[in-house]
Order: C-alpha cells, then structure tokens, then sequence
C-alpha cells in the first residue's frame, strides 16, 4: 500500500490521537470516521408505543389523509 504525506494541525493530530483505538492506525483511524454507514434504527422501535405523542400523530395523519381526499 502507498502512502501519502498531508499537514494537519496539531489539534486535529491531538484529536485523532484521543479516537484511536487500540491496534488502530491513524489511517485507520480516519478511515472509520470518513465511513458513512447507515445507522441501526432498530434501537428507536417501540420508542412511542406508549407515549401520547403517537396518539396525537395519528390523529394527525387521519386528518390529512381524510381531507386529502376533500381536495380531488
């Protein structure tokens, strides 16, 4: 693998110092952080379940669609 020198400050070297992880590389390290990876939604299911706020959103949502169909 090639490598390429680049100029970073001091603070930023500091940074990436504090994110790396154990046997991690600072390539490695910045590779990870450059990685756009889709998050885990599943964490937030069941979030509402027992909160008013979905009441009020599906009230909401009955009222758009119902009007919705006033408008055609």
């Amino acid at each position: 693998m090639s490598t390429i020198t680049i100029s970073i400050t001091e603070d930023v070297h500091r940074r990436l110092v504090e994110a790396k992880m154990q046997d991690e590389s600072l390539s490695d390290v910045i590779d990870r952080l450059l990685k756009k990876e889709k998050p885990d939604l599943s964490q937030f299911f069941g979030a509402l379940r027992n909160s008013e706020l979905l009441d009020e959103i599906e009230e909401d949502s009955k009222r758009m669609r119902a009007s919705a169909r006033f408008r055609i």
